[in-house]
């Protein structure tokens, strides 16, 4: 029987607080209490509780699968929140319907909330939101294949997640990080990324993001042929999302397995698991995970000459793919979200020194080491681990200010690998991919702490050395180019022989930058002209 207490806005906060407790726990439990909390809110006229209701109710419907009846509970908090001053209610609300609308396939309206979000949670500086924001939206690039924009935008989530205390944003920014690495085929640097992820789990009420740590895990492990360590880790990532119910989480295991049991010859498992996890996916009509599992099936059966099957599956995912086509028929962002997303990008950019700032000052010694290593992701080259063109841009004109304002000299090398093209076409990509972390290693050895190194694009490379005239960088590049050779290059491939070229140049008075580094440029085309192998200076060329 309900009491008059129970009305109370302390006591709907109290059952909110449990819902939330929940969530992660059970989610139909989440349901039940926020569904009473609403009503009662509705009843006690006690909207900021009512918002919060429907949200939990909504969120927790979503992640059941049950994104179509999340719906109409999420844009009723959405009226209500937009009848309250409460930025940071609108951009929880429109958070959380465009998770609906990306999970139902309609990744227009999803762009164009998940904006609404970034403008709302950046009007009421709601920095988790707007981390949520940025993610989504990274999200939808992934579905368009276009990873190196989603890594930036979960690298600037990663950024901002930072500056929060709420771990569970650190490990979920973590999360889309590494999977843009492992999209990038940057297996080592993802595998890392997830196990700093791991750092932040609160198990047990994350285990379903440990789960989907496990899922990548598998499918690293699967791409790299350790088929057993795939299996493990995809199978724990299957029991943890069957004991909570996750629909959604099984079903992408079960495609992994699928896939798996495929690359170990064990046809039948591999059916079983495909058509349970089409059987999962048709429960909430996962468009993208319908197509991808057809698509599965399909090859399963036509490789074992099972035609009729195999055209049943294919008619499947030609269906699903064309329901894809219909719901975005160019595959592209509306033109309108592109431009208000270069707004937004625009704004936060002019937000970022201020916020920085500000939460720089907040920080202890953890969390600084914390920002080292993001900054590692944002900032750094995956392959090589040196900086990228990003850093470069944003921290060459402080130097070069502070070498001026100094009265010291300031030189740079241009390092590039002899032949390159040809490693990568004698032994693979994969061995000149090793070329170069084993060569930037040996870089950054050499480097002092003062230094800058850069991946210019490519085998190039920029080692940019403040206060040393052109002699000492001279010196520097010689000790390098003589380094290169010996190597031991044959533990990465028999036969693999590597040198280098090296152009060096110094910083003139009143030089602008593309003019110095034309002139080091310049450098090392007369040092690949004489022969490779060697060091020429700006001054010769």
């Amino acid at each position: 029987m309900k009491t008059a207490d129970s009305d109370h806005p302390a006591a709907i906060d109290e059952r909110l607080a449990q819902a939330e407790a929940m969530y992660t726990v059970d989610c139909t439990v989440t349901i039940d209490l926020a569904r009473d909390s609403a009503l009662q809110s509705a009843q006690a006229g006690y909207r900021a509780g009512e918002i919060r209701a429907l949200l939990w109710w909504g969120r927790s419907l979503a992640v059941l699968g049950r994104a179509s009846e999340a719906m109409p509970r999420l844009r009723k908090a959405l009226r209500l929140a937009q009848g309250q001053d409460e930025p940071e209610a609108l951009a929880a609300c429109h958070d959380a319907i465009a998770a609906c609308h990306f999970a139902l396939g309609n990744e227009r309206q999803a762009v164009t909330s998940w904006l609404a979000a970034l403008d709302s949670a950046l009007a009421g500086e709601a920095l988790s939101y707007y981390v949520e924001a940025l993610n989504g939206i990274g999200n939808v690039y992934v579905l368009h294949e276009d990873h190196a924009a989603a890594f930036r935008f979960h690298a600037s989530a990663v950024d901002f997640a930072a500056f929060q205390p709420d771990v569970d944003l650190r490990c979920k920014a973590l999360l889309h990080l590494a999977a843009d690495l492992v999209a990038l085929e940057r297996f080592e640097l993802a595998a890392q990324t997830l196990h700093h992820a791991e750092q932040f789990l609160i198990l047990p009420r994350r285990q379903n993001w440990q789960a989907e740590i496990y899922n990548y895990l598998g499918d690293i492990a699967m791409r790299q042929g350790a088929l057993d360590a795939a299996e493990r880790y995809l199978q724990q990532a299957y029991a943890i999302n069957v004991e909570a119910k996750l629909l959604w989480g099984q079903t992408v295991n079960l495609l992994g397995l699928g896939r798996l049991r495929r690359r170990q010859g064990l046809h039948e498992q591999a059916a079983s698991d495909l058509l349970a996890g089409l059987a999962l996916a048709e429960q909430f009509h996962a468009l993208h995970l319908l197509m991808q599992l057809h698509e599965e099936l399909y090859q399963l059966y036509e490789a074992r000459a099972d035609y009729i099957r195999a055209v049943m599956h294919h008619v499947g995912y030609h269906t699903h793919f064309m329901a894809l086509a219909q719901q975005d028929s160019s595959r592209r962002l509306q033109s309108l979200s592109v431009r208000r997303l270069a707004n937004v990008e625009m704004r936060l950019r002019l937000l970022d020194s201020e916020m920085e700032i500000n939460q720089l000052r907040k920080q202890t010694d953890d969390g600084l080491r914390r920002m080292q290593w993001l900054e590692s992701a944002a900032y750094r080259d995956t392959l090589t681990g040196a900086f990228n063109r990003r850093a470069m841009d944003e921290r060459l004109p402080e130097l070069i200010r502070q070498a001026r304002l100094a009265g010291v000299p300031f030189s740079a090398l241009l390092l590039d690998f002899d032949h390159f093209k040809q490693i990568n076409d004698r032994y693979s990509h994969f061995v000149g991919d090793k070329v170069l972390q084993q060569g930037a290693r040996v870089f950054l050895e050499l480097c002092r702490d003062s230094d800058l190194l850069v991946r210019f694009g490519g085998e190039e490379f920029l080692l940019f050395l403040p206060g040393a005239p052109l002699e000492i960088a001279r010196k520097i590049g010689e000790r390098i180019c003589n380094r290169i050779p010996g190597e031991d290059w044959q533990s990465i491939q028999d036969g693999l022989r590597v040198t280098l070229s090296v152009g060096v140049g110094e910083l003139g008075l009143d030089e602008q930058v593309p003019d110095w580094l034309l002139r080091i440029d310049q450098a090392l085309y007369r040092a690949k002209a004489e022969g490779r192998n060697r060091v020429y200076l700006a001054e010769e060329a």
